[in-house]
């Protein structure tokens, strides 16, 4: 179910954020090119929408990006890790497009979270939505 749509400031769709009642959690569609406007933004309200639904996971979706986040990687460790844990994310399922810059960005990432919560990187759909059952579900 679409929950929100996030627009840059020229119009253009840089996130969708769907509920997945199945997990449940919510799914974080990624689009274009990750300006650190964006990235802040966004990161919010999926974790705000997240929070609202009583989730405590989210599959990030980057396989339609192009390019990475690395200029947003400071803020993610200062302002949203800590958000993150606040508004109770337990799993983070991250999904790639193996061709593009932006693994490099989730891996860095993953080596700032430190074990504040789960994270772990994907390159297919089923395999990270698999993992997000699991830990969801159990």
């Amino acid at each position: 179910m679409l929950l929100e749509e996030l627009y840059s400031s020229v119009g253009k769709l840089f996130l969708e954020i769907h509920y997945q009642a199945e997990g449940p959690w919510i799914y974080a569609d990624w689009v274009g090119y990750p300006t650190s406007g964006n990235v802040l933004k966004g990161a919010r309200a999926y974790l705000d929408q997240m929070q609202s639904r009583g989730c405590v996971a989210v599959l990030n979706d980057n396989r339609h990006l192009v390019g990475g986040w690395n200029a947003s990687l400071d803020w993610l460790e200062r302002e949203w890790i800590p958000y993150a844990e606040q508004t109770g994310l337990r799993y983070w399922a991250h999904l790639d497009n193996p061709d593009a810059f932006s693994q490099e960005s989730a891996a860095a990432l993953r080596e700032r979270v430190a074990g504040r919560f789960r994270i772990e990187l994907f390159d297919n759909l089923p395999a990270a939505q698999a993992w997000l059952r699991a830990c969801v579900v159990g």
